[in-house]
């Protein structure tokens, strides 16, 4: 049986040389079940919690200014913090 109500991915933001990245788009591009938008800005610290309406595979994608855009899959529920790695655009 699964739980009912809102899934969460959290995560956090960095730079290639490991700092956070705040104000960063983090956005859900793809999942499960139809949705309506799902985003967030990073906060100062370049973590962000996204809730999702389901259990599934969903596809986060993270937009920041200066950086290169950048996707991942992760399952809900998740097992661990995912890690956003940005790299400088170039």
């Amino acid at each position: 049986m699964t739980q009912s109500g809102p899934k969460v991915i959290s995560g956090e933001v960095r730079s290639a040389a490991g700092g956070a990245v705040p104000d960063a788009r983090i956005f859900i591009a793809d999942g499960p079940v139809p949705f309506s938008d799902i985003a967030m800005l990073s906060d100062s610290q370049g973590r962000f919690s996204l809730s999702v309406p389901a259990e599934g595979a969903y596809t986060v994608a993270c937009v920041a200014e200066g950086f290169a855009p950048v996707s991942a899959k992760v399952e809900v529920p998740m097992e661990k913090t995912l890690h956003i790695d940005l790299k400088s655009q170039s």
